[in-house]
């Protein structure tokens, strides 16, 4: 079933340890009219300074330095997703996440982090469906009865989010991607401390 006018590019990472900057795996989707048209995961090898893995996200998604190597960097990447996206929004499951891996990589290579506008299917879940018992990506696809998926394949996870995203568009009849989710909350005005008199 195709939503028209629903286009956006739904991403996710795994990092080889506790710090952002340790992309070592992406997944994305672009979405065109509701229907994910390309999908792609790829290996990524970290900055330099960020390549050590940790036992505790091994235990997570399985990925080994040795299964890295000969991985294109995220100098190499970091184009090609500009060029993937194009101006299209990116989505992601608690995308803060998404958003951070992007600046931190980036700034550990020095290279200045692109511009891209972040929407999150975490936040569009809590703001359309109030009663969910959890809002996890993985209790989220069985209870809106998607397809099962690879939990922490960054291919398979950037897939899964949009496919939340895209049933939640169905059930709602909502096909404009700014309509659909929460509206950005605006920055706090500075405030003026004022000493009373």
């Amino acid at each position: 079933m195709s939503v028209p006018g629903l286009d956006f590019v739904a991403i996710d990472f795994e990092t080889a340890n506790s710090k952002r900057a340790s992309v070592c795996q992406i997944g994305i989707a672009k979405i065109r009219s509701g229907v994910v048209t390309h999908m792609s995961t790829e290996y990524v090898m970290p900055p330099p300074g960020f390549q050590n893995f940790g036992h505790w996200n091994i235990k997570i998604h399985g990925i080994t330095r040795r299964m890295i190597d000969g991985a294109p960097g995220w100098e190499e990447i970091l184009p090609r997703l500009v060029k993937f996206t194009g101006s299209l929004p990116l989505v992601g499951h608690n995308v803060s996440v998404e958003k951070s891996v992007i600046v931190q990589a980036s700034e550990a290579l020095g290279i200045v982090p692109p511009e891209f506008e972040y929407l999150c299917t975490q936040k569009l879940a809590q703001y359309r469906m109030p009663d969910a018992p959890s809002y996890k990506l993985n209790d989220l696809v069985t209870r809106l009865q998607l397809p099962g998926f690879t939990h922490h394949d960054a291919g398979e996870d950037a897939v899964a989010c949009a496919n939340v995203a895209i049933r939640i568009a169905e059930e709602t009849g909502i096909t404009d991607i700014h309509e659909l989710f929460p509206p950005a909350r605006k920055p706090a005005r500075p405030y003026n401390y004022r000493r009373a008199s």
